[in-house]
């Protein structure tokens, strides 16, 4: 009688309980990883609702009362590799190295209520509670920047700082400034050695030199934050308690500054002397303070994160990017002064002949850049030059971006166009929480945005119906003409897309037959930057041929289809293979040999007037007239905050831009 198993059957029963185990894991293990995708899976739908959402109900309540401006930026996954060497890291891992990713930017206003995301206490803008309102906002959406072991209080080496410190770090850059010429400031893309960079800020009479104490490099594609930046234009009259001045920094360096005294800084208030010592915060001098063009850059306390209002309103807001400036010699029409104060123009930055909507009298009109121009209010620099003013769009560009229409990028003034914006944390300073605000999703790797117009966007008829002739520039090519003759060199047909084969019939409007929709933006081809065709969308520049294409109507050479959109394209989005002194629609910030391109759409005030009536009888078209998207599109990659989808998720949706309304 047997009274124990063989060996054998103990060998059998083992091998038949590790199978069993085997296979139970491995159904344990496809099940996990089912989960795994599918909570992945639901993390980026949400984070992509999100996104879409929130787009929409801003620009519901879009204010054409301002502008709106998109900055498109394509830059190569292995740009590092190109700049820092071959130990440098691909952008994201999972992609190839000569594919793209977009770091996109929009930015508009808004009215309706929005509510501060900073706390408040005692000395802040309000005396508890915190909730302070605006009607008026500016509304960033772009990818943020990331330095989530910089401390309140950099001045010592963490963990010695005091994390609940009223010292707020300014961002000035990397340090030492990089070899080769490239700028200093923070991108997204950044990383050098760490062991040779780092982060730069500045704090009161401070600067941080020693270290690194903190790296300035930035996280792989995958965990770049996608921000949703609003800043209040809130404007109380001018009380330092509140809003300090750069001068008078008491309050600010004891409490916090609440405020910066507006969306924009000025990069030439550098190194002033006596109580203007602190002013390395690079604001406006004053809130009516007004910078010559070159000058003007995005707020850095706004910027480095700490405030989300600017003592402004949407008047200054234009004034500082369209100043209205007095002529001390008034143009003449007629023996009489006609012309006494322009705001500047829209397209002729270096150039001497005169806007388009200047009258030509009995002579050609004479752009005053040899006459002397006196800033109304005595609130802008002296002696003001025209030219030191500059365009609306290079206005707009070097303001909001910190990227000029027609120069590199100057270095070293930290931040400019890519606010701080962090996924969480590391102290218990309530203020600190306005680093976190701006975060709308976490994870987002790529975010690119197009825009369009309607057909017929920018036709012009009288109260007839018929379509109205217009004194404008007599050629649209690579050098525009900005001449201005007293014969209508073109009609005001607006945009009109169709195929490059002209229609049959004259009376045949073009507009009515059914074709693809065009999206404009950095271009597939011919931007400088190789785009590989599974990433290509199909967008071309506006002013391109191929979607606005340049046809005689009838024997008129006065009546030519898209004759005048393709000039008001240009003034929104600069000249294609523009020269150095003219704004370029695509430029290489960086220089031509780093795989970085931008391009640059900037809608302006003027919306609706598409001329103008002179005393002496001429239409003539205006420089700024600027119509705007009836549309934008958004294409975005999203991913899990585990990164369990190695490639993400795309996500594309279209947007509406409400029309102004006519109440």
């Amino acid at each position: 009688m047997r009274r124990a198993f063989t060996v054998v059957e103990l060998l059998v029963a083992v091998v038949v309980l590790l199978a069993v185990i085997i296979a139970t894991s491995k159904i344990f293990n496809t099940a996990s990883k089912v989960s795994s995708t599918g909570e992945a899976n639901a993390d980026v739908l949400q984070q992509g609702t999100i996104i879409e959402e929130q787009l929409r109900r801003d620009l519901e309540r879009i204010s054409r009362d301002g502008y709106m401006a998109i900055h498109c930026t394509v830059v190569a996954n292995n740009v590092n590799q190109l700049i820092s060497g071959a130990t440098a890291p691909l952008l994201n891992p999972q992609l190839a190295a000569d594919a793209i990713l977009r770091c996109d930017q929009i930015v508009f206003f808004t009215a309706g209520t929005e509510t501060s995301a900073r706390w408040a206490g005692p000395g802040d803008l309000v005396t508890s509670g915190g909730g302070q309102q605006s009607r008026a906002t500016r509304v960033y959406y772009g990818h943020g920047v990331q330095f989530p072991s910089l401390p309140n209080d950099p001045t010592s080496n963490p963990p010695g700082s005091n994390p609940n410190s009223a010292v707020k770090p300014i961002i000035t850059g990397v340090t030492p400034a990089p070899s080769g010429g490239l700028p200093a400031q923070i991108t997204p893309w950044t990383w050098f050695n760490p062991l040779t960079t780092q982060l730069g800020w500045r704090y009161a009479t401070s600067t941080q030199t020693s270290g690194p104490r903190v790296l300035a490099n930035q996280p792989e594609a995958r965990q770049w934050v996608l921000a949703r930046k609003a800043v209040l234009l809130a404007d109380d009259g001018g009380r330092p308690i509140y809003y300090p001045e750069p001068g008078s920094l008491t309050v600010a360096a004891t409490q916090g500054a609440s405020s910066a005294t507006s969306i924009y800084g000025d990069r030439s208030y550098a190194t002033p002397s006596g109580t203007d010592a602190n002013s390395y915060y690079q604001e406006f001098r004053d809130r009516n303070y007004i910078p010559l063009s070159a000058n003007v850059i995005p707020s850095p306390s706004i910027q480095s994160g700490w405030v989300d209002i600017a003592a402004s309103d949407l008047d200054k807001v234009r004034r500082a990017i369209s100043p209205t400036m007095r002529l001390a010699t008034p143009l003449q029409l007629g023996g009489n002064p006609y012309l006494t104060s322009l705001s500047t123009p829209f397209t002729t930055p270096g150039v001497a002949s005169a806007p388009l909507s200047w009258p030509t009298g009995g002579g050609a009109p004479v752009w005053p850049s040899a006459t002397g121009v006196t800033a109304v209010g005595g609130n802008m620099p002296s002696p003001a030059a025209v030219g030191g003013f500059s365009t609306q769009r290079d206005r707009v560009m070097r303001g909001t971006f910190g990227v000029p229409a027609a120069s590199a990028i100057p270095t070293g003034y930290g931040l400019l166009g890519w606010p701080r914006s962090e996924k969480g944390i590391g102290n218990t300073d309530r203020k600190s929480e306005m680093l976190m605000s701006p975060t709308l999703v976490t994870n987002c790797s790529s975010f690119q945005v197009d825009w369009t117009w309607e057909p017929l966007t920018g036709r012009q008829t009288d109260a007839s119906g018929a379509l109205v002739p217009a004194c404008a520039r007599l050629t649209i090519g690579g050098a525009p003409t900005y001449a201005v003759t007293s014969t209508p060199s073109t009609i005001l047909r607006g945009y009109e897309p169709f195929a490059a084969t002209p229609w049959a019939a004259t009376s045949e409007d073009p507009s009515q037959t059914v074709r693809p929709q065009p999206w404009f933006g950095f271009p597939d081809v011919g931007g400088g930057i190789t785009i590989p065709a599974s990433q290509q969308l199909g967008v071309t520049l506006a002013q391109d041929l191929a979607v606005m294409p340049d046809v005689a109507h009838g024997s008129s050479g006065t009546d030519r289809t898209n004759f005048h959109m393709r000039a008001v394209a240009q003034a929104v989005e600069g000249v294609a293979g523009a020269a150095a002194n003219s704004p370029a629609a695509v430029s290489a910030p960086y220089g031509a040999g780093v795989p970085i391109r931008t391009y640059t759409a900037v809608f302006g005030f003027n919306q609706d007037e598409a001329y103008t009536v002179t005393p002496d009888g001429f239409v003539v078209a205006r420089d700024d007239y600027t119509p705007w998207p009836t549309q934008i599109r958004v294409t975005c990659t999203v991913h899990d905050p585990r990164l369990v989808l190695d490639r993400g998720r795309d996500f594309q949706f279209v947007l509406d831009v409400p029309k102004r309304r006519k109440d």
